[in-house]
């Protein structure tokens, strides 16, 4: 809408002077010294610059219109002829001057521009792992009934593939170990460089995409779906706290389950390598858990478990993110579920690295 103002160039030079927000313009504006106008709702001061050098240009006074969404200043003199000026801008001036109108302009330049969707989606998801670590571990604040069923979850609809996965991979290694060792005669050494491989790298990491993929997924998908459908906004209307009822212990169950589930894999991963050796190249089963009990230490484990507790809090908190940030319908959906998978597959060899790097950078 256009607001027509009637200044009169002597009063409108002292008055524009003193006015630092838009706030005061308004108030001023619609004092009975000037005279009825209307209320300019999202012009920046830059507007009122523009009039204020307009009504000092001449001593008679001149109507002035301006638009609240235009670049430009149209103004008519007393003559009547209408006259068009590009909007007052210089950096410089208004910089020098500690001017309002600065930060108003970039204000105006900027409220309509939005960052790329992984942007405030990472940020979102950073967000969401601060406040669990705040509810978990500083508030001791988890719904322990959500938490249990999430585990219950987890840990069968993994555990199976997980071992299975593990057991193949373990047998492929067991074929290269034995195939090269053999030929210089340190076949002794071979439980042990499968002992190492597993608990340190393997395990963790199959369990982890395993995990990723397979609850990862859901839980991207059960969240994208409840967020679209307004679901979320349903619990926050009811009281309850999304992230204590929906995110909170699905990273904690995730985060617990890595662990268990590695030491299962890491138990069947090391029994099918043992069965191969001895089956295929008849290397002897004692030699193969002699050599990695020599070999294997108890912070070996421990890595593992550690690995496996990062990973499974990692994956939980990006699926969790993804899933409630969410929108547009069904197709959202899906792409918050693919979108998920991926960024968790990677974040898990990102964390794998500076973990490595901590524990073995020795």
């Amino acid at each position: 809408m256009v607001s027509s103002v009637c200044v009169e160039h002597s009063y409108c030079f002292s008055r524009y002077q003193s006015m630092a927000t838009k706030a005061n313009c308004n108030r001023w504006l619609a004092s009975p010294k000037v005279g009825r106008t209307t209320s300019i709702s999202s012009a920046p001061l830059g507007y009122f610059r523009g009039v204020q050098r307009i009504a000092t240009q001449s001593q008679e006074s001149r109507r002035v219109s301006v638009g609240a969404s235009s670049d430009r200043i149209i103004y008519t003199t007393s003559s009547g002829d209408p006259a068009l000026r590009e909007r007052p801008w210089k950096w410089s001036q208004h910089v020098n001057n500690g001017d309002h109108a600065f930060s108003g302009y970039f204000a105006d330049t900027f409220h309509t521009w939005e960052p790329p969707k992984f942007v405030w989606r990472t940020f979102y998801t950073f967000l969401l792992l601060g406040l669990v670590i705040k509810r978990v571990v500083w508030q001791r604040k988890l719904n322990m009934q959500q938490t249990l069923q999430q585990i219950a979850r987890v840990g069968p609809d993994t555990l199976g593939v997980a071992m299975l996965t593990s057991s193949f991979v373990g047998m492929v290694f067991t074929i290269q170990f034995c195939k090269e060792f053999s030929k210089v005669g340190l076949t002794r050494v071979i439980g042990g460089l499968l002992g190492l491989a597993f608990t340190r790298e393997l395990t963790p990491v199959i369990c982890a995409i395993v995990l990723a993929g397979r609850v990862g997924s859901a839980i991207a998908a059960e969240l994208g779906t409840m967020q679209v459908s307004e679901q979320v906004d349903q619990l926050r209307t009811l009281g309850s706290d999304p992230v204590d009822y929906l995110v909170a212990p699905r990273v904690v169950a995730c985060a617990l389950s890595l662990p268990i589930l590695s030491v299962f894999s890491f138990t069947i991963g090391m029994a099918a390598s043992i069965l191969l050796a001895d089956l295929r190249y008849g290397i002897s089963p004692n030699a193969v858990i002699d050599s990695a009990a020599k070999y294997l230490e108890p912070s070996d484990v421990g890595v593992m478990c550690a690995k496996g507790l990062a990973f499974g809090g990692v994956i939980a908190v990006i699926s969790c993110g993804w899933g409630q940030t969410t929108t547009g319908g069904a197709k959202g959906v899906g792409e918050s579920t693919t979108a998920s998978v991926v960024i968790s597959l990677v974040a898990i060899f990102v964390v794998d690295f500076f973990l490595s790097m901590i524990f073995f950078n020795k």
